[in-house]
C-alpha cells in the first residue's frame, strides 16, 4: 500500500490520517483514496510557475469549493467530504498550506483569460491591454510566501 507523506497526513490532521492508512478498502476506493491525496498534494507544491500555480489553487478550490465532484470522490474513498475540508482548512490556519503572491496572481491571470474567451472580439480587443498587464504583474510579483487565509475559492 502507498503511505502518504508525512506533511500530506498533517494536512489531513489525527482522525482522517488513521481513517485513510487504516480502513480497509477495495481496488476502486483506494483509487478515490489516492485522488484526494494527491490533491492535497498537489496544494502543497511550493513552486510558482505558472503550471504549478494553477495545478495548487485547482486544488484549493476542490478541496474549499464543496463541488459535487468533491463529495463522490471522497464518498467513493469512504472518507467524509466536511471532515476532509475541515482539516484542510484548518491546516491553512495553522500555516501549513501557504500561497506566495505570485501563484494567486497566476490565477487571477488565467481566470481573466478564460473569461476573455467566452467574449467577443470587439470587447476581447477592448480587454487584451488588461490581461498584458496582469501578465506583467505576475512577473513582477515575489514568490514569498504572502498568506494562508483563501478559506473561499480563489
Amino acid at each position: 500500500m502507498y503511505l502518504p507523506q508525512p506533511n500530506v497526513l498533517a494536512v489531513l490532521g489525527y482522525f482522517n490520517s488513521k481513517q485513510v492508512l487504516f480502513t480497509e478498502r477495495n481496488p476502486e476506493e483506494l483509487l478515490f483514496c489516492y485522488t484526494v491525496l494527491n490533491c492535497i498534494e498537489d496544494v502543497l507544491v511550493p513552486h510558482s510557475d505558472r503550471k504549478s500555480a494553477l495545478l495548487k489553487c485547482e486544488a484549493h478550490n476542490w478541496l474549499v469549493g464543496n463541488s459535487r465532484d468533491f463529495n463522490l470522490v471522497c464518498d467513493w474513498a469512504l472518507l467524509e467530504p466536511e471532515n476532509i475540508s475541515k482539516s484542510y482548512i484548518i491546516a491553512l490556519q495553522k500555516g501549513l498550506v501557504k500561497f506566495t503572491s505570485r501563484q494567486v496572481k497566476w490565477q487571477k491571470y488565467y481566470n481573466n483569460y478564460l473569461e476573455l474567451k467566452s467574449i467577443n472580439i470587439r470587447e476581447k480587443r477592448r480587454r487584451k491591454g488588461e490581461l498584458k498587464r496582469l501578465r506583467e504583474e505576475v512577473h513582477q510579483s515575489t514568490t514569498t510566501y504572502t498568506s494562508t487565509i483563501f478559506m473561499s475559492v480563489i
